[in-house]
């Protein structure tokens, strides 16, 4: 059977080792962690569990609130509370919030795997024998991840971010190459803040505060540059990243995130908060060695099934993409064909591909590309 999807809201951050380790089974895809309040229910429109977590803290009606809401806007999406001590009162509260189950927070993995499983079979067979309708949500979170460097990641994010900005769409960028990012060339910005600037002067994040630190290029695509300098790298947490995205979800139809080849804490927080994963990689074996490390390790995060894999710069070569299908064990859904010299002439321009040259193989392949994307996404609701 498909992945049970599963999200936790949890407020303390002890408590989510806890959680994602005791959810650690073949058939569970953790998609992440929420705090509770408006945004818990953003990122559940948003990422569309089959089932969430909530920890019963010491805000027992947020709680409640957060789950009452999840009951009403999300039909087929299973409700479990875990509660430090359970009482008649507290299972009777969260029943009436649409709770499905109430278990101690002290469960062992058997008994909260088994729950979910239950609670998510029930629900699916109440929703299909009914005339719910899940709630369509437009804002969509994409990765674009590579495990090497100088694999045309940025360029492929900044001229996906483009195509699905033409189809009417609100898109965002953040450039999460936090040491090194370089989305503001492909766009020819030159900023006067970026995201370093944002986590310095403010503590609490809100919409008109995130977009006055980010720029509007012509094409309608709001970018979130990267630092200046590397050593501001290191004042930018996940905890950052996961509020900056959190916030802006529903304001954008789609955010696109760029990241360094690695997996360090903001990679792993833009990953674990995204719908999909661009796993992109070229045909020569050193990145290919690679791309199969990095899917063990979306694996051991409980994001595999979040994983697309992207080739890029296809051309005639040794390594075909079915030896890379067979290398890696997936199939391969996307590839952009081989051209340096339109790639390299727009990125010297800082105009991106699809806007400076359309109409070459390449330029219709990134169009295309978007429309694909959103036309998959659309078909996951």
């Amino acid at each position: 059977m498909d992945s049970i999807k599963v999200l936790a809201v949890v407020e303390n951050e002890e408590l989510r080792f806890d959680i994602k380790s005791r959810l650690t089974h073949e058939d569970i895809a953790f998609v992440g962690f929420s705090k509770s309040g408006a945004m818990a229910l953003d990122k559940v429109l948003s990422l569309m569990p089959n089932v969430v977590l909530i920890v019963f803290e010491k805000n027992e009606n947020a709680s409640l609130e957060v789950a009452e809401k999840i009951y009403v806007s999300l039909p087929g999406c299973v409700v479990i509370m875990l509660c430090e001590s359970i009482d008649i009162l507290v299972v009777e509260k969260a029943m009436h919030a649409g709770v499905r189950k109430v278990l101690s927070f002290n469960c062992d993995q058997k008994t909260l795997i088994e729950s979910i499983k239950l609670g998510f079979n029930m629900e699916k067979s109440r929703v299909l024998n009914s005339n719910s309708k899940v709630v369509s949500w437009q804002s969509r979170v994409i990765t674009v991840f590579g495990s090497k460097g100088g694999i045309g990641k940025t360029m492929l994010a900044s001229n996906l971010a483009v195509a699905l900005a033409r189809t009417g769409k609100k898109v965002a960028v953040l450039d999460l190459d936090l040491q090194f990012g370089d989305v503001n060339l492909f766009f020819d910005l030159d900023p006067k803040d970026t995201i370093a600037e944002l986590v310095q002067e403010r503590q609490n994040f809100d919409i008109d505060i995130i977009k006055s630190f980010m720029m509007l290029h012509s094409s309608s695509v709001s970018v979130m540059c990267a630092p200046k300098s590397p050593e501001l790298a290191e004042i930018i947490e996940g905890e950052h990243i996961e509020k900056i995205i959190n916030t802006i979800r529903p304001y954008y139809d789609y955010i696109i995130i760029d990241t360094p080849p690695m997996f360090n804490e903001t990679t792993i927080v833009a990953i674990e908060n995204s719908n999909l994963v661009l796993l992109v990689i070229t045909l020569d074996i050193s990145t290919l060695r690679n791309a199969k490390i990095s899917l063990d390790v979306f694996e051991s995060l409980q994001q595999k099934d979040k994983i697309s894999i992207l080739v890029n710069r296809d051309a005639p070569s040794i390594i075909s993409v079915k030896d890379a299908q067979n290398i890696l064990d997936v199939s391969i859904k996307y590839k952009v064909s081989s051209d340096w010299k339109t790639a390299i002439t727009s990125l010297n321009k800082g105009v991106p591909l699809i806007i400076d040259a359309p109409r070459t193989v390449i330029g219709r392949e990134l169009i295309n590309l978007g429309n694909v994307i959103v036309s998959s996404m659309n078909e996951k609701n």
